[in-house]
């Protein structure tokens, strides 16, 4: 019996960070967490023994963004092309993770969960920026830091009513730009 408790709360969990997906895609960070409940199919108690506030939510959801991007860049090599690869997966991820970046820009510059969950990204990104730095496919000046600001661009293009899918596309194509050599 044990073990279908373990394998029920480990289900519910998952059916509640889906939900979760869904619903702060169609309604913003705001969403009601009630609403999120509803969603996953599970009650208020269920909700609330997983996540203790929309901020635990959150760090759960920054969390296997991170995975899923750090998981794509352990599967690459670095080389001249990779970061490429990388920029891919983080903009066919953004838009079920886009509106957790606002909610984390509205904690402040100083929020610890914001300096680690960057930390992360450049960490990951780094192997591969500095390959294509050296192979010349990119600007000889990129950092990690560059494309940090690129997703929060990439965020802000997701989460801005009216632009659309051609809109987040056009943001990504000028974000790929901006990588490059101009020479």
């Amino acid at each position: 019996m044990a073990v279908k408790r373990r394998a029920d709360f480990a289900e519910n969990r998952l059916r509640i960070l889906a939900a979760a997906e869904d619903v702060f895609v169609e309604r913003g960070v705001g969403a009601p967490l009630d609403a999120i409940a509803q969603r996953a199919g599970v009650g208020r108690a269920t909700f609330f023994r997983h996540f203790s506030d929309r901020r635990a939510l959150i760090n759960e959801m920054l969390d296997m963004f991170l995975d899923k991007l750090e998981g794509a860049s352990a599967g690459l090599a670095p080389t001249g092309q990779s970061i490429f690869a990388i920029t891919r997966v983080m903009f066919d991820e953004m838009m079920h993770y886009a509106p957790i970046a606002d909610f984390l820009r509205a904690q402040g510059r100083e929020d610890p969960v914001l300096l680690a969950a960057i930390d992360r990204f450049q960490a990951l990104l780094r192997p591969h920026v500095t390959r294509a730095v050296e192979a010349g496919t990119v600007r000889a000046d990129l950092r990690e830091s560059d494309i940090v600001i690129f997703a929060v661009m990439l965020a802000a293009a997701t989460t801005t009513p009216n632009i659309g899918p051609d809109g987040r596309r056009t943001a990504y194509d000028l974000m790929l730009r901006g990588l490059q050599d101009a020479g």
